[in-house]
């Protein structure tokens, strides 16, 4: 395969570094962004020097998502691939969150990610074609109390991604994304942001969300590591033809997507209640009730 210019987001480590990483390996020429370049860039880069190149973004930041793409169509000519994974988790249950928690949930999950897409497409289309791969989740179909917000955004991912394939189909860009289930990295921990009425001790729903999210970090644990997802990302980035709209990835994102949508509301609803949230028993085969995804 001819080498391709890739540009990723959210690469400082999970699924984003591994996909850098191993887009390098394949012979690709990596543009890994993320917020701090100067303390987790030489890990990212490690082995890959000639290959990949660490910037920093931030993708709430308009000028910065433009500069950056700008100066990557400058260097190299064109921008082939995108691949939107920068994002964060927030942990609080609706009535909790705050009107800024929810705002910058908002404005990095989903406007960051529209914003990559929006800079990349002009160039795309000058180019004659590319790829861009948006990073949603399982949680955009599965819906747990305590991650409605993360949700929330990942369904509006959903929307714009397939709302933007049908209109960039004519110009020979391919858009697709991502459906990954749990897998073991941060997210559950050090980079998932816990509103700050459960932080603080003052949730009407604190003793029952402490324990969900005691119960959802020892689940976390269990899971795979990112590799399998930052391999899915590297494919896409490579696939000759036309994606699939969207791809679950991992047994959990296939069974719940199946199981949600083979079961009536009220039969969903009353596996859900089978959860930690609802003072139940952790049993993942008995439904999909525990605090997820």
């Amino acid at each position: 395969m001819d080498q391709r210019v890739v540009l990723i987001t959210g690469a400082s480590r999970g699924f984003g570094e591994v996909a850098a990483r191993e887009l390098a390996r394949r012979g690709h020429r990596v543009i890994a962004s993320m917020r701090k370049p100067e303390v987790d860039g030489e890990k990212v880069r490690a082995g890959y020097e000639d290959l990949m190149t660490t910037v920093s973004l931030d993708v709430t930041d308009p000028a910065a998502v433009n500069a950056v793409v700008s100066s990557i169509v400058a260097e190299h000519g064109r921008i082939d691939a995108v691949v939107n994974n920068a994002g964060y988790g927030l942990y609080g249950a609706v009535e909790d969150l705050s009107e800024e928690e929810l705002f910058q949930q908002f404005n990095t999950n989903f406007m960051g990610e529209w914003r990559v897409c929006k800079a990349v497409v002009p160039h795309m289309r000058a180019a004659g074609g590319g790829t861009i791969v948006n990073v949603s989740s399982l949680g955009a179909r599965f819906v747990a109390p305590l991650t409605g917000m993360y949700s929330a955004t990942k369904a509006a991912i959903e929307a714009m991604s397939e709302a933007l394939r049908y209109e960039v189909d004519r110009f020979n860009i391919k858009v697709t994304m991502l459906e990954p289930g749990m897998y073991k990295s941060d997210w559950a921990t050090t980079s998932l942001a816990v509103c700050d009425a459960l932080s603080a001790g003052t949730s009407p729903y604190q003793e029952s969300a402490e324990k969900a999210l005691d119960a959802f970090r020892v689940m976390a644990e269990t899971r795979p590591g990112p590799e399998a997802v930052g391999m899915v990302m590297a494919d896409m980035v490579e696939l000759q033809q036309n994606p699939p709209v969207r791809i679950p990835i991992g047994e959990d994102a296939f069974r719940l997507t199946m199981a949600r949508t083979f079961a009536s509301d009220d039969a969903w609803e009353k596996s859900m209640k089978t959860g930690p949230f609802f003072d139940g028993v952790v049993a993942p085969e008995a439904g999909p009730g525990f605090a997820g995804y």
